[in-house]
């Protein structure tokens, strides 16, 4: 049975209110379908042959999401950008969308910077901050939205924002075919699925999850259109849990990384394989989880099968986005930590900031 983890535990761990923002992303989501479905941008924009979506972290990784679940949807490629560089095939038949949580990420202002230069169209997406006043400056389209729904304020539990703001702007502008029913069928689904994964007591999913990783290192291992959330399910394990994870996918894994586990063996010990399954996967791939579920077992790895539920791609990746963010949360509070502050990402940033002050 997992470890008990008591309310008054609970609200000793999280002070900034993690929790709460994870039980509000149902709302988040709602909350962002409602303000986009109606916002205009110039026709031009449904003319684009390309969209790039500059973005770092949680401004990005919903992107990925997006890329795997519409891979046979989308009218056009999209391309995720997470540096401070515009490729050189990037055109006035581009679409530039600057994501930025903050409105302050340096990578995406100087990437903003050189396609203005360029004169390449483009969208912020934002709460604020130097790229909304970039983007007034400079007359671009823009969605700045509120984040009254994530109280704990970081932008990795602000995904529910994150990625229907972007689906909104893609349907706007003609990229993707979304219903509103089918945007109202997934939060039903999400206030459903948050019940459960949010109780303290009795049979809870995420709760099990993350008993089953502690102590280990997660290796998250997903397929097609659940590729993005064995992403984002790193990187929240990575952040939440301050607990070392990386991802996968099937079938390309099988290709290489069955050799790499061969050593060494005292990490070998401390992994567990969480094998991201489906009905909805190219049956060929279903196979394969089955038969690579057995190898690692004869190496001596732990493996876990975590169905994801859900009748169509975007129902599964929106439910299990939910549940790795509720699995890395308790893997902390397991853990006895706080699992909102980042000290070593915001250390980094302080030495980063005094390096760029030295040169200049």
């Amino acid at each position: 049975m997992p470890s008990r983890i008591s309310p008054s535990l609970l609200t000793r761990l999280d002070p900034q209110r993690m929790f709460d923002s994870i039980g509000h992303l149902p709302d988040q989501v709602e909350a962002a379908w409602s303000a986009i479905s109606t916002t205009p941008f110039p026709a031009s924009y449904r003319r684009v042959r390309h969209v790039v979506v500059a973005g770092m972290g949680g401004s990005a990784i919903g992107t990925h999401l997006i890329q795997s679940v519409f891979r046979d949807r989308l009218s056009v490629p999209i391309t995720i950008v997470s540096d401070y560089t515009v490729p050189s095939w990037v055109n006035r038949e581009t679409l530039l969308l600057l994501s930025s949580y903050s409105g302050g990420t340096e990578e995406i202002l100087a990437v903003a910077e050189s396609a203005q230069r360029a004169g390449i169209p483009m969208i912020a997406l934002t709460t604020g901050g130097a790229l909304s006043a970039f983007a007034r400056a400079h007359r671009l389209p823009a969605v700045v939205f509120g984040t009254e729904h994530n109280p704990c304020g970081q932008p990795r539990i602000g995904l529910g924002y994150a990625v229907t703001y972007q689906l909104g702007v893609f349907r706007q502008v003609g990229l993707i075919d979304l219903t509103d029913q089918e945007m109202r069928r997934i939060i039903r689904c999400l206030r459903a699925a948050n019940a459960g994964y949010s109780q303290l007591a009795g049979p809870n999913p995420a709760l099990e999850l993350a008993h089953q990783a502690r102590l280990r290192m997660p290796i998250i291992v997903a397929s097609e259109h659940l590729a993005g959330n064995a992403h984002i399910f790193a990187n929240q394990w990575n952040e939440n849990a301050k607990n070392f994870a990386a991802w996968f996918v099937i079938p390309e894994l099988n290709h290489h990384l069955l050799e790499g586990l061969t050593a060494p063996a005292a990490v070998r010990k401390r992994l567990l394989v969480l094998m991201i399954e489906s009905g909805l996967y190219d049956p060929r791939n279903r196979k394969r989880y089955g038969i690579t579920t057995q190898v690692l077992r004869r190496q001596g790895i732990a493996c876990q099968a975590v169905l994801a539920r859900g009748e169509t791609p975007l129902e599964q990746a929106f439910d299990l986005l939910l549940l790795g963010s509720y699995a890395s949360f308790y893997q902390a509070v397991a853990n006895r930590v706080n699992p909102t502050p980042i000290p070593w990402v915001d250390e980094f940033k302080r030495l980063m900031g005094r390096a760029v002050t030295s040169d200049q």
